[in-house]
């Protein structure tokens, strides 16, 4: 038994070194692996890190243990990290390291997320005071994955009443979510959205934390929400070209 979870121990971090070679080192001795992720690839600010120990019959049997856990500005993570990891549904005597690496990121980006939220709110509040806030917004949202049936239709189908906004939706592994309108219908869809359960719900891209013009985006199929098959069709479908090569960039296909 010692002998396998070893073997299968050391197949597991040769595959994740050779994945994450420069973000990952593990200690035998201590049983303790670390995880660093970066905010981007300028490192001008300190990695999000992440440190495990393993039980000595991982994987076989057994959880990793979150040691400690801190996002980019060494704000304390290490119980929402615990809440991420415990929502992950392996089964008992699998590996689970790299679900683990990737729900940390997660996570640090839906830190991030909201800390950005949080400043636009705070600039949009001194814009309305100053009698400046736009009239329209356009987000665009990246998810894990968009394959739940009512949360597609919901998507495509705003709860406030006489809804002013358009976009698109495409479902899968990414789901993607493009909204675009009135500020408040574009707001409290966003809100109704982000407010069921997601494993990732990422914004990409906001008017309000961007210099360029609010104005509204135009899609090929006209007013309302649509639903797509592909991010070429999402491409395809944003009439002017600007906006699509912001789309493009956005998810990062440029």
């Amino acid at each position: 038994m010692e002998t396998e979870a070893a073997e299968r121990l050391e197949a597991e971090l040769a595959l994740l070194l050779a994945m994450y070679p420069e973000s990952l080192s593990y200690s035998p001795k201590a049983r303790e692996l670390k995880y660093s992720h970066c905010a981007n690839e300028s490192g001008t600010r300190p990695p999000a890190v992440l440190l495990l120990r393993l039980p000595d019959t991982y994987p076989l049997d057994g959880f990793p243990e979150v040691i400690s856990a801190t996002g980019h500005d060494k704000e304390d993570l290490r119980t929402a990290a615990k809440a991420a990891f415990g929502s992950i549904a392996t089964p008992s005597g699998e590996e689970v390291l790299d679900a683990l690496l990737l729900a940390f990121g997660d996570l640090v980006r839906s830190q991030e997320d909201s800390s950005r939220i949080a400043a636009a709110k705070l600039s949009r509040e001194s814009k309305l005071d100053e009698g400046n806030e736009p009239a329209h917004r356009t987000v665009i949202i990246w998810l894990h994955h968009l394959l739940n049936m009512n949360k597609r239709k919901l998507a495509l189908n705003p709860s406030m009443a006489n809804s002013d906004i358009s976009g698109i939706t495409k479902p899968g592994y990414p789901g993607v979510l493009i909204f675009s309108g009135d500020r408040p219908a574009v707001e409290s869809h966003v809100s109704e959205l982000r407010n069921q359960r997601w494993q990732a719900f990422q914004i990409r891209y906001d008017t309000d934390d961007s210099d360029t013009p609010s104005e509204i985006w135009r899609f090929k199929h006209g007013a309302g929400i649509c639903e797509v098959e592909s991010m070429s069709d999402i491409a395809q479908s944003i009439v002017d070209t600007q906006q699509r090569e912001l789309f493009l960039s956005s998810i990062g296909v440029k």
